[in-house]
């Protein structure tokens, strides 16, 4: 047997609430779930970004027999960005939207990624499906 598909990721923030809301008003995901100062659950598609708060995350008598997991620092998500278009679109919503574009990549085995944070500092980067050969 081997795995599919990635069902959800897990991002931190000091401020779970704070930094769900830039997913879901800058990217468009949608929250299912949120327990304050603990995760908000977002839908993305058919997986899940979860944004958990590193301390009680990471503290096994907070997990409810669940293991305990964190981290800390800057983490990183990609979004898909089906073709060359679709990435333009992108580029040009989140600068209408105040939004800093960090970083654009252009790959050598072709397709690009540009590269912005969430308000957690986390690296967000949208790319064009191709740079991973869909």
């Amino acid at each position: 047997m081997r795995v599919t598909a990635i069902l959800e990721t897990v991002l931190y923030a000091d401020d779970p609430a704070a930094c769900a809301a830039f997913y879901v008003e800058v990217l468009g995901l949608t929250e299912t779930r949120a327990v304050p100062g603990r995760f908000n659950f977002l839908r993305c598609g058919q997986q899940m970004l979860l944004i958990f708060a590193p301390g009680p995350s990471s503290d096994p008598a907070q997990q409810h027999g669940i293991p305990a997991h964190g981290a800390q620092g800057a983490g990183h998500v990609c979004f898909r960005a089906d073709t060359a278009a679709d990435l333009d679109a992108w580029k040009t919503q989140l600068q209408t939207r105040g939004q800093t574009i960090e970083h654009e990549h252009d790959w050598p085995g072709g397709g690009r990624s540009i590269y912005l944070r969430d308000p957690a500092g986390n690296s967000v980067e949208l790319a064009e499906a191709r740079i991973w050969g869909q």
